[in-house]
């Protein structure tokens, strides 16, 4: 039997198709490796994303009641409201500060005024909420009671 007869310029184009075909498969190996490594670090974010706690959700948002000027009406209401917005945004108002610069926010006229003298002598009471709203009844009401009414002549317990 006679050997196949290879011709040699056939043989060199195999050859360079052989070489040209192993740097494609090395490109694939290495766009492969490439892939998985992304995929790798997707699926780490992914879990990492998955463990994170549940953000907390917004707290809500209240309507602030008419500023209160010190002569009419009470200071009742507005007290009430503040209440109840710092309970219901404790990280807003996480401070006793930050109390009394709201309640000092929504006074007017003669309330307003007292308010600022009292920060402006750097008084205690700017920085304990419960002292401010104690030194607000105390100046704005007798005894517990509010100033007279300037119709009635009567005033009424706090």
């Amino acid at each position: 039997m006679s050997e196949p007869v290879i011709d040699p310029a056939e043989f060199e184009w195999l050859k360079a198709e052989v070489i040209y075909l192993r740097g494609v498969v090395d490109r694939m190996s290495t766009k492969m490796e490439s892939l998985t490594e992304t995929v790798l670090q997707l699926s780490t974010s992914v879990t990492s994303l998955q463990c994170q706690p549940t953000p907390v959700s917004a707290e809500p948002w209240i309507g602030l009641p008419d500023k209160w000027n010190g002569v009419d009406g009470r200071p009742d209401g507005l007290l009430a409201t503040l209440d109840m917005l710092f309970e219901c945004q404790p990280t807003k108002y996480a401070t006793a500060r930050a109390k009394v610069a709201m309640l000092t926010s929504l006074l007017s006229g003669q309330a307003q005024e007292w308010a600022v003298a009292l920060y402006n002598n750097k008084s205690a009471a700017c920085n304990d909420y419960a002292l401010f709203v104690e030194e607000l009844k105390k100046k704005f009401g007798r005894n517990g009671r509010r100033p007279s009414s300037p119709l009635t002549g009567t005033g009424s317990t706090w």
